[in-house]
């Protein structure tokens, strides 16, 4: 009885293990196909601006240029701090935030959305739209785990993180993406959570590798939709 207990939990073993493999060679693939590309705050765009800290490290009454952000060719972003009238961040030579259609009113995109040509019921703008404040009109406040969503020059998207408060007229960049590949979708961080292993190491493994097939068929149709608006319009 014994040896057929141990049999039965080493055959168990071997079939979490040979799932955990697939599961990883799924998540693998994904990986790679997502083409996100992390961008360091702390040196931003072709001219190493660092725009970590509080207003980005800008003094009342200053401002700083970011060139070819987030790589060459992708436009530039200015940031102000109590600047001819604005504080914020705002897009410039193609670059271009999700926005609405009064001054500082960038959208405020929650951890685990989309940001894609829907622009989370705005649309995409440069110059002041997106600051967080323009004259006295004052964007409401940005709390952990908001995000700004950009489409740049190349029609790549991508988001920084950010925090503002309206009442000290403080925001905060800590963190930015984009998708590697034009007109594909990027999804802010914390959509969820790696699952649990159980005790047989079958089930939530089974439900990762799973969710990557559906996630990695999401962003193939996704794709293929895009290449075949390129296609239409040449």
């Amino acid at each position: 009885m014994k040896s057929l207990v141990r049999s039965q939990a080493a055959r168990r073993r071997a079939a979490a293990a040979a799932v955990a493999s697939v599961g990883a060679g799924i998540l693998g693939t994904q990986s790679a196909e997502a083409g996100i590309v992390t961008i360091n705050i702390a040196a931003a765009g072709s001219n190493g601006v660092n725009i970590t800290g509080v207003n980005a490290g800008v003094a009342a009454g200053g401002s700083k240029y970011i060139g070819d952000f987030p790589t060459t060719g992708g436009g530039s972003v200015y940031v102000y701090n109590k600047f001819s009238f604005m504080t914020g961040v705002y897009g410039f030579g193609g670059f271009t935030f999700a926005t609405g259609a009064t001054r500082a009113t960038p959208v405020d995109f929650a951890a685990g959305t989309l940001i894609d040509a829907t622009a989370g019921g705005g649309a995409f703008r440069d110059t002041s739209f997106s600051c967080f404040k323009y004259r006295s009109t004052v964007s409401p406040n940005f709390g952990p785990n908001s995000f700004l969503g950009f489409k740049d020059r190349l029609g790549r998207y991508g988001y920084i993180e950010t925090t503002w408060n309206s009442t000290s007229e403080q925001f905060q960049f800590f963190s930015a993406a984009y998708e590697s590949v034009a007109g594909v979708g990027i999804m802010t961080p914390g959509a969820a959570s790696v699952p649990e292993i159980d005790p047989s190491g079958l089930a939530s493994t089974m439900s990762l590798v799973m969710g990557s097939v559906a996630m990695l068929e999401q962003r193939r149709r996704n794709r293929s939709a895009v290449a075949v608006t390129a296609a239409g319009a040449a």
